[in-house]
């Protein structure tokens, strides 16, 4: 006898419908999987016999056939553990009542025949469009994160939960339709869950950075225009606390822009049952010793990188030039393009990677250069190295260069109060990106469009700037972005002059 049930595989963040086949026939007690399984797949075998005895049900003690379909596609992961226990003991003829035409099976086996929560649940219930007549069967610990892309879901505990399946299906079809709560899965606005789940709360508030005025307001640009920015003084002048800020100055996500970072992160395995949702921008802080397929994406299996996780957020990487040559040159095409294409034997995979870039650096190797009483050792050479990390066409990817000096006595003993905290910056920089949504559907963002906002004098002077100063015309491009952000922020139609200098004041480096 040969039974069939719908499955999925991922295959980077999408995905991709199985058709798992099960065939028992008379010969040595055997189970073979064929059909490109990955090692993970193929060591389920022992998990599968495990759980259906351990569920209540009969191991078949004949030979079994397990065949994946398509056979040309990689199969990965442990997400179709369920789907290879019901087709075998659909095959065996020990669930004659139940109808896995209309059903789609995802979830890891456990021993004792429970299921695991499995990472890429959210892609799969967001494909169920596929198959609109049928409904999405997932592990109890992934049942919020499923009911996000689908309303036809039933949640199973176990295997042995099986036999009850078509009156819990009978519940899914009737709740379908139905209008669900806004509050009853997830996290509210304003939660999260710490920095390394990516889902970090605002615990970093401006009011907190004593003085450093003008890094301050570079950071506030920053937030409003979506510029990348790079921070550069010596080691406890605040550049990592800055930096931290930076998210909670940021608006809120959109509906769509959660589902985009809630995808990633599901394929990531790192959403968890007890906060299935992620609400708040990512902020994302690899360290410096983060390998080219831990940043972009890669490994066996398939995992996104840190890149793809800051997707709508915050990368901050501290100490940048610390890190690899490679990885900070690959970080050129997410900050050009917003995303990152892999290609790989098995086919190619696209990324999202519209972050935005806060990264840090020391003036040199000892981190004192430039600083007043002279307290560097570094020899010329050294400098000259250090600095050289970062490669021209890099740099001229980068809004911002924002210099953070070492912190004045009397501004540490400062407790006037009179700092702004984060709040206040927040609703300014709101109604920044408000006024540019605005100007974006009316067609007025790009190159010509802003060359058209600027007065006889300010043309004037940008042409001047982009002579005297060398830039390229990605540079210029980027001059008249964060000048048109200047403006914004002084709630002004036309881009100055005066808005020019400011922005040009931003593309500097390191000190001389």
């Amino acid at each position: 006898m040969i039974a069939k049930v719908s499955a999925f595989t991922l295959q980077g963040l999408d995905a991709v419908p199985v058709e798992v086949e099960a065939g028992v026939y008379n010969g040595l007690p055997d189970l073979t999987v064929v059909g490109l399984p990955d090692a993970v797949l193929r060591e389920s075998r022992e998990r599968v016999r495990s759980a259906v005895v351990n569920a209540g049900y009969q191991w078949p003690t004949r030979r079994m056939l397990i065949n994946l379909a398509p056979a040309h596609i990689r199969k990965e992961g442990s997400g179709l553990d369920l789907a290879v226990g019901v087709s075998l003991l659909k095959a065996s003829g020990q669930l004659p009542g139940l109808d896995t035409d209309g059903l789609v099976f995802a979830g890891e086996l456990s021993l004792d025949g429970s299921l695991r929560g499995t990472r890429g649940i959210l892609a799969a219930a967001l494909s169920m469009e596929l198959w609109p007549d049928k409904v999405l069967v997932v592990p109890a610990d992934n049942r919020e994160e499923a009911s996000r892309g689908t309303g036809k879901v039933v949640a199973l505990e176990s295997l042995a939960q099986l036999r009850d399946i078509g009156e819990m299906r009978k519940r899914a079809a009737e709740a379908f339709g139905k209008p669900r709560s806004a509050g009853g899965c997830g996290a509210a606005p304003g939660e999260g869950w710490g920095e390394e789940g990516g889902d970090s709360q605002a615990l970093w508030d401006l009011s907190m950075v004593k003085g450093q005025y003008k890094a301050k307001r570079g950071l506030e640009l920053a937030a409003a225009g979506g510029h990348h920015l790079l921070l550069i003084g010596p080691p406890g002048s605040g550049k990592s606390l800055l930096a931290r800020c930076l998210q909670g100055i940021l608006p809120p996500m959109k509906e769509e822009e959660m589902q985009e970072v809630n995808r990633v992160y599901s394929a990531a395995g790192l959403l968890r049952p007890d906060m299935p949702w992620i609400t708040r921008r990512p902020f994302r802080s690899p360290h410096a010793g983060v390998t080219k397929a831990g940043l972009l994406g890669g490994g066996i299996p398939f995992r996104p990188g840190e890149v793809s996780l800051a997707h709508r957020g915050v990368l901050f990487i501290d100490e940048l030039p610390e890190m690899d040559r490679n990885c900070i040159e690959s970080l050129r095409q997410p900050l050009e393009e917003g995303r990152i294409i892999l290609s790989r034997v098995w086919g190619s995979v696209t990324l999202p990677a519209k972050i935005q870039l806060a990264a840090s650096a020391n003036p040199c190797p000892c981190g004192y250069y430039g600083e007043y009483p002279p307290k560097c050792k570094c020899l010329d050479h050294e400098i000259r190295r250090y600095q050289n990390r970062f490669s021209g066409p890099l740099l001229d990817r980068l809004d911002m260069v924002i210099q953070v000096p070492r912190l004045e006595a009397d501004k540490l003993r400062d407790e006037s109060g009179a700092a702004e905290d984060s709040r206040r910056v927040a609703a300014r920089v709101a109604e920044v990106w408000r006024r540019r949504q605005e100007e974006a559907g009316a067609g007025s963002a790009g190159l010509d469009a802003m060359q058209r906002q600027l007065t006889r004098e300010s043309r004037k002077w940008a042409l001047s700037a982009y002579e005297s100063h060398g830039l390229t015309a990605r540079g210029y491009y980027r001059m008249l972005h964060l000048a048109r952000t200047v403006a914004d922020l002084s709630g002004e139609d036309a881009i100055s002059a005066a808005s020019l200098a400011e922005a040009l004041e931003y593309r500097g480096g390191f000190p001389d």
